[in-house]
């Protein structure tokens, strides 16, 4: 078996790890989708909220009440940063995950570079081969 044979095994083991990294990264993005969502939800909903702060305070309400809707907004204003510490998490995950992919696929396209050497390497040593067996039986004819 040709050495460059031997070869692909490395390289198809190299392809398997580099798309395990890509579906790591696909999980890692969508799950920063999912986190960005979320914080846009709180914030929607801050906004929703505060509106309706705006709107009962133009109309007159109690302090209490007041004190009660300002007080769900101020927690929503505390998840919302929570949730950016979150996606601030997920984005240092993303990097990782993409340096990892970026790692394994440069691995896989040099191994599969250095098969492509090979092999025209052993396509040249069969040619020159061939060629050798061929002028030996011209001179040998000739003799």
């Amino acid at each position: 078996m040709k050495r460059s044979a031997r070869l692909e095994i490395v390289e198809r083991l190299a392809k398997q790890r580099e798309d395990q990294a890509a579906q790591a990264l696909a999980e890692v993005r969508a799950q920063l989708e999912i986190e960005h969502k979320r914080l846009q939800e709180l914030a929607d909903y801050r906004a929703e909220y505060m509106t309706y702060l705006d709107k009962q305070g133009a109309a007159g309400i109690s302090m209490q009440q007041w004190r009660r809707t300002q007080g769900f907004i101020d927690q929503l204003s505390d998840l919302e940063q929570r949730q950016q510490i979150a996606i601030d998490g997920w984005l240092a995950r993303e990097l990782q995950v993409l340096d990892q992919w970026r790692l394994l696929y440069q691995r896989r396209k040099n191994i599969g570079q250095y098969i492509a050497k090979l092999s025209i390497e052993e396509v040249i040593a069969e040619d020159k081969k061939e060629q050798k067996v061929i002028d030996e039986l011209i001179s040998q004819r000739f003799r």
